[in-house]
């Protein structure tokens, strides 16, 4: 078996490294959060808090992608913990799907049927869902029009790399996206709690 060659030192010293390397962004990320932060406690079921916090510490330690992802998770998991105890764990929704196998976008329209999220807080949802997360999630391949050339309206792998690795190719970076889906998580999330709970 082969010794571990990574001696302590070497390993704090790497952590250190890394840190001096971030720390400019850590601190602006974290003023941005706590410039948007409501001070207010609000209701909220276990798991969708714990989605919330986790989305916050990846926005302040710069996982992007893993933000966007987190934020989306929050706001599915609250819906669907609301409806778990308004319908039961196999209850049905209005559109007909179990809670347990209703997706995001129908979860949405749920609560927009059901007055907990407003017309355009629902729209602020869906724009989350359609146009920053999915195209993360559900990374598709290149696609060409019909005259040969690239389709570059339609996200594809190689777009969706280059908003991470180089955003001025694109005009558009994954942390700009990151930075609209934290926003929308600390601003929304604690209203629609507050309402689901009845504050």
């Amino acid at each position: 078996m082969k010794e571990n060659q990574w001696k302590e030192s070497k390993i704090t010293r790497l952590i250190q490294q890394g840190d001096e390397r971030s720390y400019s962004g850590r601190k602006e990320r974290l003023k941005i959060l706590l410039s948007i932060e409501p001070q207010e406690s609000f209701p909220v079921p276990a798991l969708a808090y714990e989605y919330y916090e986790e989305a916050r510490l990846c926005w302040y330690v710069g996982a992007f992608v893993a933000t966007i992802v987190m934020t989306q998770l929050s706001f599915e998991e609250l819906f669907r913990s609301h409806y778990r105890v308004a319908k039961g764990v196999n209850g049905k929704l209005n559109c007909g799907k179990r809670v347990e196998d209703a997706g995001f976008r129908e979860l949405i329209e749920e609560a927009k049927n059901d007055g907990w999220i407003s017309k355009e807080e629902a729209e602020l949802l869906h724009n989350l869902r359609g146009n920053v997360r999915n195209p993360y999630v559900h990374v598709k391949d290149i696609k060409t029009k019909d005259n040969g050339k690239i389709d570059t309206t339609v996200p594809n792998f190689f777009t969706q790399y280059l908003k991470i690795v180089a955003p001025e190719i694109v005009g558009s970076s994954v942390e700009k996206e990151s930075r609209e889906a934290i926003n929308l998580l600390v601003t929304l999330f604690p209203v629609v709690s507050r309402r689901v709970g009845g504050i």
